[in-house]
């Protein structure tokens, strides 16, 4: 069963937060397309020498991390850009094609809606899915995973997710405060696939 961890991906932390995540579904069979994890650069031994004589980077940095990983925490912190390594400006039309790659494939999206709105990047994943799903029945639901004390203490009232993207959301899926629920729900989808026919067991 493949899934789509939809989040906001622009702090350190929030990355690290879905890739342990992530983790977790690994550890229970599950193929999480992750978008933060799916761009490393090919970064050559000769580039890193060059960000080592530049001071971008240290032999002992080199030592304990891939290279790929240190780079793209350079490019994130924008001390770094793609073009000044010799590899192409990672755009929004590379973005797109392999996000769009990764929603197409997935049989179901776990969305992180923590945060005073749903992250815009999050809600047109949760869109593209839900409209792929209405003519593809291997595409099973949405589970939206709301951490944010903010949201949790009001259930009631919709988490605080603007309506239309909880409509959607609760169209085919549903908002969870456990990850250990989320887990459940993709096991019981992923049971569903197999006796449709539409995964190997």
């Amino acid at each position: 069963m493949k899934i789509y961890f939809a989040g906001p991906l622009f702090t350190p932390y929030v990355r690290d937060y879905i890739s342990r995540h992530a983790q977790v579904l690994r550890d229970n069979g599950i193929d999480p397309f992750v978008p933060h994890e799916s761009f490393q650069p090919d970064v050559t031994p000769e580039m890193a020498s060059a960000l080592v004589e530049q001071g971008l980077l240290t032999q002992q940095q080199l030592d304990q991390q891939s290279a790929s990983e240190l780079v793209l925490e350079l490019l994130r912190e924008g001390k770094l850009r793609l073009e000044d390594i010799g590899l192409p400006r990672l755009g929004p039309e590379t973005i797109f094609e392999k996000d769009m790659e990764g929603v197409s494939e997935a049989n179901a999206v776990v969305a992180l809606l923590d945060g005073t709105q749903v992250d815009d990047g999050t809600a047109c994943e949760i869109g593209i899915f839900y409209g792929l799903s209405r003519k593809d029945p291997a595409k099973k639901g949405i589970a939206g995973f709301m951490t944010d004390s903010r949201g949790v203490r009001k259930p009631q009232h919709g988490y605080g997710i603007n309506m239309f993207v909880l409509g959607v959301i609760d169209e085919i899926g549903q908002v969870f405060v456990d990850f250990e629920d989320v887990v459940k729900q993709l096991k019981e989808w992923e049971r569903e696939l197999q006796e449709e026919g539409h995964g190997a067991p």
